[in-house]
């Protein structure tokens, strides 16, 4: 601001001798004759301007310079700053932990590396500087644990090995109750947990999106199982504590619902069903999984028992024919009619 003033004064000078001069010389022109005092006012204008002149040009100079002084002094200043963010930049910091603490002293936060494979944890402490969250990485696996005011697990968000989250619920001593997650084939699960942190349920859908709620016994065998197959197709499958499939009801591409019991080696021994044409029927099997015995009623109403040989071939059926009356047929081996009624 005084630098920029003391310019204008300058200017302000240098306009008043010119308009001096000019008047000067304009009254010298108006006269014939010269006046040595008109002339000794003349040559003092004169070097009145060329004075003013010269301070106006020192004025500029002296502009310039601090000009580039103040481009110096900035230059100056960001390169101590860039040689200042050279020196601490993020990295060169090193420490083992990293210790927060409120207006009285107590542990709120800490940053630490910690365990044998010496994995970073950031840990939030309660005002009695218990830790009660913590995000870090357990067994090269990022993790998020939520702990109650006994210092036990309570909730924990984890990725495993292959990348796949899983989420796990804990009760108050500390026992895993249920776990959520994906599985690495694009599978996700739901698991429930009894107090011995055995699996009791599970929901999951599988790798082509079908659906399976599953519930298993003491010794983690599945007993019950109720869901979809990979052809979208209902069951409810029920098992001994083998893993033998001892009742089975489901549903056919064709319609076609059935109940299948099995035995102790998982061989379907009994069927029932309803056929799509709206034939109804009773099968029974023998170890080889071949119809011995089968008693059905058709659309129309009329019963019939058919028995079969070890290859299923029928060799005996009583039916009722469509007037009613009864009928038997006896086959031979061959398939020969032996006898018939009516």
């Amino acid at each position: 601001m005084e630098s920029a003033h003391r310019s204008r004064i300058g200017e302000w000078g240098m306009a008043l001798a010119f308009g001096l001069l000019v008047a000067v010389q304009g009254s010298a022109q108006a006269e014939p004759a010269v006046d040595p005092a008109l002339q000794a006012a003349q040559a003092n204008v004169a070097r009145t301007n060329a004075v003013l002149l010269d301070m106006v040009q020192q004025q500029r100079q002296l502009e310039q310079r601090s000009e580039m002084l103040l481009v110096v002094a900035l230059a100056a200043l960001a390169l101590a700053g860039f040689a200042l963010y050279g020196r601490w930049r993020p990295g060169t910091v090193k420490a083992s932990s990293f210790v927060l603490q409120g207006r009285k002293g107590k542990t709120r936060a800490a940053l630490r590396v910690a365990g044998i494979r010496e994995e970073a944890l950031l840990e939030f402490m309660d005002e009695h500087g218990r830790p009660v969250v913590t995000v870090g990485l357990a067994e090269a696996a990022p993790l998020l644990e939520l702990r109650d005011q006994h210092d036990r697990p309570r909730a924990r968000l984890s990725l495993g090995p292959d990348g796949s989250p899983t989420m796990e619920l804990y009760d108050a001593e500390g026992r895993n109750r249920a776990g959520l997650g994906l599985t690495e084939d694009g599978g996700v699960g739901l698991g429930l947990y009894d107090a011995h942190k055995q699996v009791r349920a599970g929901l999951g859908l599988g790798e082509g999106g079908a659906p399976t709620l599953n519930f298993l016994d003491a010794a983690g065998q599945c007993r019950l199982r109720v869901g979809m197959t990979a052809q979208d197709l209902p069951e409810l499958r029920l098992s001994d504590n083998q893993g033998h499939v001892r009742g089975l009801l489901r549903m056919r591409p064709d319609g076609m619902v059935l109940i299948e019991l099995g035995d102790g080696e998982g061989a379907v021994r009994t069927m029932f069903g309803v056929m799509e044409e709206g034939t109804s029927i009773v099968g029974l099997m023998d170890t080889d999984q071949c119809f011995r015995v089968t008693l059905a009623v058709g659309a129309d109403g009329r019963p019939r028992l058919d028995l079969f040989d070890s290859k299923a071939e029928p060799h005996a059926s009583l039916y009722l024919e469509a007037d009613g009356a009864a009928g038997l047929k006896l086959l031979s081996a061959k398939g020969e009619v032996l006898f018939k009624i009516p």
